[in-house]
Order: C-alpha cells, then structure tokens, then sequence
C-alpha cells in the first residue's frame, strides 16, 4: 500500500524577502519643517538572478522639494543592488506638503513613495520685557447646578487652549523682515519660541552638533518638539528637533546648519498661528512696536502637582497667595426671587449656603516656583477640580492647651455657633502649628460656652499635645473651584522666571464628603 499525501510548499524567509523590489521608506512623514529637511529612499532590487531597468522616478506636488537622483533613466539595476535618492524640503513652497515620488520599473506596477508635512515659519523677533510677556490657558467645563448648589463638572478639552501675547521693537532690517513675513506667511503656522523659558548658551557648539548644553529643568522642552536657536539679530535663527532630553543637555534629531556661539539664545517652540494680525506704532522711519498674539495649535500638557498635601480626597492649596495687593473676597447666593412688581418680592434661598470666594494670587521667583504654580493651575483646569484653600487668615484662637488625646478644643468666641451651623467652608479646619507641621481637622459641633468661649468638637484627636503658643494659625477649609475657566500667567523676564499668576477661587459642595439633603 502505497501512502500518498498531498503537500503544501511553506513560506520561508527567503520568499518574504527576496525576489521583489524594496523601497524604503514608503512614507516620508517630515512633520513641521521649519528648515532644510534631508532624506535619503532607498530602492534595492532583491531579485537574486534578474537584472531590473528604472524607467522612471517622477515627483509630482513637489514644489520647494529637491530631487537629487543616482542617474538619469533608464537606469540598470544588476541583482542584488540598490540605489539612494536624496530628497531636500525646504521651507519655500505650499504650507502643506502633500508629494508623491513614483518608482517606475520595466514590467512592473509603480512603486509611490508619499511625502507628507507641514512647512512653518521661524517667528525670530523677540519681545520688549519691559512690558513683560502674557500668557493665557484656557479650558472649558460643562457644569450642572442642583438648587441646593450641588455641582456635577466635567471637563471638555484634555489640554487647555494656550495663547501669548507680546510687544516687540524692531527696527532697520528686522523691522522691513517683520513686515515682509507678516505680510507674506501672516496665515501659516509659526515656530513659536516660548520666550519665558529662553536661556543663553554658556558654551561655543560647532557646527554639524547634535547635544547642545543646556539647562532643560523646569521648561517646556519636550522629546519630539522643536527648539529655536537664535543669534544677535533675527536673521541667525535655526529650529531643530529634540531627540532626547538630558539632565544639563539636548540632543537633536539632525546636526545643526551653522555654529552657535556662547550667549545665543536657545528657546523651547510651540506651533502657533497669529490670532490676529499685528498691531502695529510706528516709532520712526526706521523703527516700530508691533503687538502680536500668538493661539498655540497643539496641544499643550503639563503635569499637575506632585504630591500635595491631602484631606478628604482633594489636595489642600498651602501655599500662601501674595498680599502685596489687596485680595478680594466675596459671597455668592443663589437666590430664586419672584416679583409681580405689585405687592412685596418673594425670595427664598434653596441652598441656605453661601459660596464664598476669594481671589489668590502667586508671585513667582525662580523657575522651580513658576512651574510648581502651573502644576497648580492643570491641578484646577479651570472650573474642573476642587481643591482645599485656606483663607490663610485668623479664623479662630485657641485658649487653652489641648492634650494630644483629646477631641474638644476652646476657642475664642466669634459666633461659629451661632452663624455658620457648621456648614460647608466653615466646619473643617487647618490648624498650622509654628514647627511647620499643618494639622487637618473636621469639626462635629460648636457651642458657646459664654460670650468669650466657644467649645468645638473635632472628628479626630490631634496626636499631639497644642498650646496656644505653639500655634501660628488656625483657619477654616474652604473647598473650591476655579471661579473661571481662563488663566493668565504675565512673565516680567525670560532669565529668572519671574512672574505674577492670579485666579478667583469659588467654594463649592461636594456630594461625597459634605451631608448635602436631598432636594424636596
């Protein structure tokens, strides 16, 4: 008996890779070419025993792009060989680079290879600090109020809308090559340097470099983004594309074009489009000050602040807001009226409860404290996220010492009993002790003693005996929102980090920690 079984060749290796034609890559994808972009395809004949003939390599849409070819075709291509193709981009041509770069071999079906991109523009003039730099976040949030105030928020944009504003002074050529790029590319999209997070070379970097030494702590430098180097006038710019982020250096994508000396100017770059065109004073025939402000296109993360101090599941704002300027404060009530413009208004207060605000405002020095606010501000994304502020204000005076076990507390009278009813902004407290240590605490009740003392209840022991003495502070826990969903940061100087930040934040009621009844 005779076994015959039918079989079936197996793919090997050798079948994927061999016997074809390879192109590589097929996709050019440049990203933002903000310079000259080189690349170089690849076309190899994989056919081991057969002799292929080029016929033709055609670019069409391929206006600002420089072809550079091994040969003119009909080109041979003996088994097993290849050839390269250069292919510059520059940034003349479309805004949008949409080529494609056909392969044509002698009995074979064409081979296109896509080129795909964005040209921008180096925007290269710097700003007049003496009138500072704004910048603006912006998110936005849906909310929906119950008439007892309680809130549902939800946040509709991952990253807030960013924009700057700034004065520049040009003049001689900078300012004829401000009104030529304006006039010409005013609708592109512009390599953008973030000028509050500039710094200047410390060192010579040769050219053809790709590490350039830095400081990148504490700035908007990113793995895939873009730099700006800049020299003495606005004619010395290059932009270059972050490879890899160092402790004290960057390393670029691609060599640089040209040499930087020490004190260049090196700036992180966001792609940003003019929000409307440049307001323009001129100062004389040969100078100008031109206003500009910028919408960043992309998208614009940073991380919220690291391990806050935390109490009831929302961290606690410690940071004292500068009182170098008056702080406003305020109550909100939302108050349902009816008035037939006959007999008396009728008003009733549903939530019988006062949203307090108070405005908070940071003063920045140093690079570490700026990014520590900005951590603040994505912590709030706006209206989105509550977080506990305290007044910062002598809310309430301990009288006698209270030992580490006990809950009850004496303190001063000033009506907590009478007036507050221990609702929502003024029934959890931070005692700040003068060691540093901040204590968090929700009071369970309050009575008047006599008009001198009140006695509080707290929902936890200290853990550690108080004297009046050893206390710096005690002030309610107020929990809160942003009171808008727009920031501004105002930047006095690119060198230290120095800036000013100010935000109103608004008390609100939180369903999982407050006993908020239900609505009748």
């Amino acid at each position: 008996m005779i076994d015959r079984r039918a079989g079936a060749p197996q793919p090997m290796f050798g079948d994927d890779f061999f016997d074809r034609i390879h192109v590589e890559p097929q996709v050019l994808n440049l990203g933002n070419v903000s310079s000259v972009q080189q690349r170089a395809v690849r076309v190899w004949n994989a056919y081991r025993a057969r002799a292929l003939t080029l016929t033709d390599a055609a670019l069409s849409g391929g206006e600002g792009i420089v072809l550079t070819a091994p040969g003119v075709p009909p080109l041979p291509f003996a088994p097993m060989s290849g050839r390269t193709w250069q292919v510059a981009v520059g940034t003349d041509g479309p805004p949008v680079i949409a080529a494609t770069l056909a392969f044509r071999f002698d009995g074979f079906a064409e081979i296109p290879v896509v080129i795909t991109g964005q040209r921008i523009v180096a925007w290269a003039f710097v700003p007049d600090w003496s009138r500072g730099v704004l910048e603006r976040l912006e998110w936005k949030t849906d909310i929906l109020t119950s008439p007892i105030a309680a809130e549902q928020r939800r946040g509709l944009r991952s990253a807030p809308r960013r924009s700057f504003e700034a004065t520049m002074i040009v003049d001689g050529r900078e300012r004829v090559l401000l009104d030529l790029a304006v006039f010409g590319w005013g609708g592109r999209t512009w390599a953008l340097p973030i000028w509050p997070d500039g710094q200047w070379l410390a060192q010579d970097h040769a050219l053809g470099v790709r590490v350039i030494a830095c400081d990148p702590l504490h700035r908007d430098f990113r793995v895939g983004g873009l730099v700006q180097l800049r020299g003495r006038t606005a004619f010395e710019v290059e932009v270059a594309e972050v490879e890899a982020i160092g402790a004290a250096t960057l390393t670029l994508r691609h060599p640089t074009t040209r040499a930087w000396l020490r004190g260049s100017r090196l700036y992180p770059v966001r792609t940003a489009r003019l929000a409307e065109p440049p307001r323009v004073i001129r100062l004389t025939d040969q100078a100008a000050s031109v206003s500009a402000r910028f919408d960043v296109v992309e998208a614009c993360d940073w991380p919220g602040i690291a391990e806050p101090a935390m109490y009831r599941g929302h961290p606690v704002l410690e940071q004292r807001p500068d009182e170098s300027e008056r702080l406003n404060e305020g109550w909100q009530r939302a108050l349902l009226s009816l008035d037939n413009e006959f007999g008396r208004p009728w008003v009733v207060d549903p939530a019988d409860w006062a949203a307090t605000t108070q405005a908070h405002r940071w003063r920045m020095h140093g690079r570490a404290e700026r990014a520590a606010v900005r951590s603040w501000l994505y912590t709030l994304r706006g209206r989105q996220r509550a977080v506990w502020r305290p007044p910062h204000a002598d809310g309430l005076t301990l009288l006698t010492t209270v030992a580490g076990t006990a809950t009850a507390l004496d303190v001063t009278n000033v009506g907590l009993s009478r007036f507050a009813g221990l609702r929502p902004g003024r029934r959890d407290v931070r005692i700040e002790l003068r060691g540093g240590v901040a204590l968090h605490r929700r009071i369970t009740a309050a009575v008047a003693l006599d008009d001198d003392i009140e006695r509080l209840t707290l929902d936890a022991a200290l853990g550690l005996d108080v004297r009046p003495r050893d206390i710096r502070r005690i002030s309610f826990l107020v929990l809160s929102r942003g009171d808008s969903d727009e920031a501004e940061i105002e930047h006095h100087t690119d060198s230290d980090g120095s800036a000013d930040a100010a935000i109103v934040l608004r008390a609100v009621r939180d369903p999982d920690i407050d006993d908020i009844p239900a609505p009748t």
